[in-house]
């Protein structure tokens, strides 16, 4: 396969060869689908997935607000 060179508006990039292009489709990959969705279910298992199970100590509930009221404050 020849390739002459590919320019990519977005991010002002110029891929001249075929190592070029797998380090720029790996980095396009990374940044733009994983990186992003990754955050998305992080956040989406924090609210979603009932903590209430794991014991907190007295301590611990007098020093801030729980999970679950945080998620009662959101949903409210």
């Amino acid at each position: 396969m020849y390739l002459r060179s590919l320019f990519d508006p977005l991010y002002e990039e110029i891929v001249n060869n075929t190592s070029d292009l797998m380090v720029y489709m790996v980095h396009h990959v990374f940044l733009e689908l994983f990186l992003p969705l990754s955050i998305f279910v992080a956040v989406m298992l924090t609210l979603l997935v009932d903590w209430s199970c794991i014991p907190i100590s007295s301590i611990e509930r007098e020093r801030g607000l729980s999970l679950e009221k945080i998620k009662k404050q959101l949903l409210e």
